[in-house]
């Protein structure tokens, strides 16, 4: 969670001033509340548009990307960020594309995304110390790359990204390691491979060679335009897309090089269209703590505390152990119908008690479990549960606990809460 403040604070605070810069967007899960912050930044009449409808699309857009970030489904989340930038160029929207490409990971992205917001003459000054800071910061971990083309105007690919018309040169952030550069112009293509290291400034001149071409991927097309002289390239490497000119706003996200990640579009009329919940990439371990509502009149009530671990997305085990007038320990299984924001469920297990009986003999009423639940995701991390369960115990007839037959049937419903890494 310390991380997510940290990744996520500069976003938060470069909104309004009102907003305190501590708490990211994905913690305020007041919908009227961030409403009023995605608001401010679509509405900022200092960033100019054309169509009318861009604002509101933008908010929607946003708003979205907030809800996806919140349940870690990056991805989504970052193809809402950069659809909601190819309709309102806000440079305040270009600092959650940034938090986002950490979160991911992604610092070379990410660095390259804040320098394109230090430069936007959009830009104002209240933020600009701060993300130089964490520019420089970001600088140290990975290699400023400037490649300079010849001839003038041919296209560059790095790293089995798109192809970038570029005129003399291209600067952008990289990684530490190997990488692979391509040079294309017409129907010769020609490729060098650098290593970089941290904190490194590199400046390379890459030229089509004499030798044969190495084999397009297709037919280079005939540029339009001119291509510009400077190239500051933002997001062209990867799993990010941009349209043919490097320095423009529009970029695309595809999750496995194969199919690009849909954004969640308002319709022409700027009603958003019905959306389908997108759930995190994997579910993960977590630790319960339940509140059991036993059925036996002694027994009562039992708290219960232990894990839950996903051997897949779907199919998980349970281990508890349990206290109310006796120790208890439970062995269980779930099986998840949906792993998205409901997950509805149904269950298996074994529970156990452990007890001295009125002849003073020890006993472990060993017994099965069948129910039925509901876990509610409130983010990436919390949830809520409820489980309706019938139990039946095996091996304690006519046994007394204080004066009492242990009941060996019983309904006892659960409700809990899991913290999930």
């Amino acid at each position: 969670m310390i991380r997510k403040l940290v990744v996520f604070s500069i976003a938060a605070a470069s909104i309004v001033r009102a907003q305190p810069a501590d708490v990211p967007l994905t913690e305020i899960h007041d919908d009227a509340k961030l409403a009023e912050i995605l608001t401010a930044i679509t509405q900022d009449p200092a960033v100019k548009v054309d169509d009318p409808k861009a604002r509101s699309a933008a908010t929607a857009l946003m708003t979205e990307g907030v809800k996806r970030l919140q349940v870690e489904a990056y991805d989504e989340a970052l193809a809402d960020f950069l659809a909601a930038y190819n309709r309102l160029p806000s440079p305040k929207i270009l600092l959650d594309i940034a938090s986002t490409l950490r979160e991911m990971g992604r610092l070379a992205d990410a660095a390259n995304t804040y320098q394109r917001y230090l430069t936007d003459p959009a830009t104002g000054a209240e933020r600009v110390a701060e993300v130089k800071k964490l520019l420089l910061a970001l600088d140290e971990q990975l290699t400023i790359l400037t490649v300079r083309v010849q001839p003038h105007g041919s296209e560059l690919s790095i790293d089995a990204g798109p192809f970038v018309p570029v005129g003399s040169w291209l600067q952008t952030r990289v990684r530490p390691g190997p990488h692979a550069i391509r040079i294309r112009k017409a129907a010769a293509v020609s490729e060098q491979d650098l290593n970089s290291f941290e904190g490194e400034t590199k400046d390379i001149t890459i030229a089509l060679q004499d030798e044969a071409p190495i084999a397009a991927p297709s037919p280079a097309p005939t540029p339009a335009t001119k291509p510009p002289e400077q190239v500051n390239g933002w997001l062209i490497q990867g799993r990010t897309y941009g349209a043919a000119d490097g320095n423009s706003r529009e970029r695309h996200v595809k999750a496995d090089y194969s199919h690009e990640v849909a954004a969640y579009v308002p319709d022409e009329t700027a009603q958003l269209v019905a959306a389908t919940y997108i759930a995190p990439e994997h579910v993960t371990p977590g630790a319960v703590g339940q509140i059991r509502i036993d059925g036996n009149h002694w027994r009562g009530f039992a708290l219960g505390l232990g894990i839950v671990y996903p051997v897949t997305d779907s199919f998980h085990i349970e281990i508890e152990g349990m206290k109310s007038n006796v120790w208890g320990a439970y062995l269980g299984a779930r099986y998840l119908f949906l792993t998205g924001f409901l997950r509805p469920y149904a269950a298996v297990g074994l529970p156990l008690f452990f007890f001295t009986d009125d002849m003073n003999d020890n006993q472990v009423a060993v017994g099965g479990r069948l129910a039925g639940g509901l876990e509610l995701v409130i983010n990436g991390h919390f949830s809520i549960e409820g489980e309706l369960g019938i139990e039946h115990y095996f091996n304690v007839a006519n046994v007394l606990y204080k004066g009492q037959t242990f009941e060996q049937t019983a309904f006892a419903p659960t409700v809990g809460v899991i913290g999930r890494l």
